[in-house]
């Protein structure tokens, strides 16, 4: 019988589960930004100016909590909001000095759980994973 341990996807997922925990409960500690305010902030940052819609869509969020997370961003003053000037019937998003600063804090903690959780690798070996997860990302973000 083949292991849970055996197959990779399952084993990235535990992975992937237990780092997005520790991310958010070390965001938790510093009030003002959660995890998907931060993955908001960071895609953002990206790819921003952008439609609120593509932002959803982008991060995967249902519209409807989008709403709800681009109101929290809102009143933190994280994100502004105005009219997209080509098309006056959309609003774009865009990052506020204050959004950066809570992205850069944001980081710090992703960087130091990001760390932690790769700490068993050589560099050489959290650089190849990177460059094959990213791969895999990509080739399921085509089809």
């Amino acid at each position: 019988m083949e292991s849970l341990l055996e197959t990779t996807t399952f084993v990235l997922h535990k992975v992937a589960v237990a780092s997005r925990r520790a991310i958010a409960e070390r965001l938790a500690e510093r009030p003002g930004l959660t995890l998907w305010q931060y993955a908001t902030l960071a895609e953002l940052d990206d790819h921003g100016p952008v439609a609120q819609k593509a932002l959803a869509a982008a991060l995967g969020v249902d519209p409807s909590d989008m709403v709800r997370l681009m109101d929290e961003l809102l009143t933190g003053r994280l994100v502004a909001r105005a009219r997209d000037p080509l098309d006056r019937r959309r609003y774009q998003v865009t990052l506020t000095a204050a959004g950066r600063k809570a992205l850069a804090g944001g980081r710090g903690v992703v960087r130091e759980v990001e760390k932690a959780t790769l700490a068993p690798l050589t560099a050489a070996e959290r650089a190849t994973l990177l460059e094959l997860v990213v791969k895999i990302h990509r080739a399921s973000v085509e089809n």
